[in-house]
Parts: structure tokens; C-alpha cells; sequence
């Protein structure tokens, strides 16, 4: 449970340690760079516990990390999504 508890850790600081982007021209581009590549990565990790879960023995604290790192990212692209619009 503690090493779970390290991955989910670490897995939300790589999220959470996103630099903030301002807003202006060039940096819309950005923004939508790094939306779309959160995307691809929401979608990576819904396959992954898609995979994780139909396992014949899915491993719950797996299932737990990839969760919370799923809800991470779709929070990260929604706070992003405002700042384009």
C-alpha cells in the first residue's frame, strides 16, 4: 500500500507541477499544444485501465493510481480549456 501510495504521489506531482501559461497570441498555440497532449494522454491512460480492469485479476491499487491521474489530467484540461476561450 505505501509504495501505491508513492506512485499516486508522484504520478499527481507531475501533474500538479504544470507551469501556468499566460495568455496572448503565441502562447494560444501553446496552450493548445499542451491540450492536445493532454488529451492523447487522458486517452492512453483510459486504455490503460480499460486493459487494467479486464485483467483476469486487476490490481486495484493500479487501477486506483490511474484513476486519480486520469481525473488529474481532465482537470488540468479544463482549467487550460478556459484559458483559450
Amino acid at each position: 500500500m505505501a509504495n501505491a501510495l508513492r506512485s499516486l504521489a508522484a504520478a499527481i506531482a507531475v501533474v500538479a507541477g504544470s507551469q501556468p501559461v499566460k495568455r496572448g497570441g503565441t502562447q494560444s498555440m501553446s496552450l493548445n499544444t499542451r491540450l492536445d497532449a493532454l488529451k492523447e494522454r487522458h486517452a492512453s491512460l483510459e486504455t490503460r485501465i480499460f486493459d487494467e480492469d479486464h485483467r483476469p485479476q486487476p490490481d486495484a491499487e493500479t487501477l486506483m493510481r490511474l484513476k486519480v491521474e486520469k481525473l488529474r489530467l481532465k482537470e488540468e484540461m479544463e482549467r487550460l480549456r478556459t484559458l483559450v476561450n
